[in-house]
């Protein structure tokens, strides 16, 4: 072959080399600007896939400058501090009015008590006097005194106890219900007191001379005489 063909074989070679260079470059140019205006018109994966901000589900904070303290409680007393008050003391018993003309009439030598309307017998009750016979002098000599003398107290001795000397000691109950005072300063002239008609501890004393001064009655029959009596009821006590 002669040089010059061989030249142009050689041009022929390099030119087709150089086109389809070319055209590889183009295509590759043309895939690029593509894929560039295809990822340009697409969203991101990030603005895809964002996930939605979250809902806080936890309450508000309560209100509280407008809420009301509750009202502070009232001291309340201890209870021991009213169990350590003494009980009061009975008050006596409060005045009735009974029949005018009811009185009580006293006879020691038949040891007997009665009660008088305008002066008629309307119940009688036996007794027990003073341990001594005779008229009352002085305190302390066991005997009941002879005279008028008006009630004056009435009042409630079923606490009340006493020691008789008799080496029994304190006796519950030895007064009974009541015990009906007898107002006897006109004759003792405040020298002694403490006089009265109540019931007893010792019925099987009724009808004897028991007492220190005072006039027994059995619990039961002082209390119909209780009520039928009053503050201001004279008693008149003879022998």
């Amino acid at each position: 072959m002669r040089q010059n063909d061989l030249r142009s074989v050689r041009i022929r070679r390099k030119r087709r080399s150089n086109t389809r260079l070319f055209a590889l470059l183009g295509c590759v140019l043309i895939l690029a600007l593509a894929y560039g205006a295809y990822t340009s018109l697409s969203p991101s994966n990030e603005e895809s896939t964002a996930p939605a901000p979250a809902i806080s589900s936890a309450p508000a904070p309560a209100d509280t400058s407008a809420q009301v303290p509750p009202a502070a409680a009232a001291p309340v007393e201890p209870a021991s501090a009213a169990e350590e008050k003494p009980p009061a003391e009975p008050p006596s018993q409060p005045a009735k009015k009974t029949p005018a003309g009811t009185s009580i009439l006293i006879k020691k030598s038949e040891f007997r008590l009665y009660l008088l309307a305008d002066g008629d017998v309307v119940n009688s009750w036996p007794i027990a006097l003073g341990k001594n016979e005779g008229q009352k002098r002085v305190s302390g000599d066991m005997k009941t005194p002879n005279g008028s003398f008006p009630i004056d107290e009435v009042l409630d001795s079923s606490y009340w106890t006493h020691d008789f000397h008799d080496g029994k000691g304190e006796i519950e109950g030895a007064y009974g219900p009541y015990f009906i005072s007898l107002d006897t300063s006109a004759l003792s002239g405040g020298a002694w007191d403490g006089i009265g008609i109540h019931g007893t501890h010792d019925p099987a004393s009724i009808g004897t001379h028991a007492s220190e001064g005072c006039i027994r009655m059995h619990n039961n029959d002082l209390l119909t005489l209780k009520n039928q009596i009053s503050v201001g009821t004279q008693v008149t006590i003879e022998e």
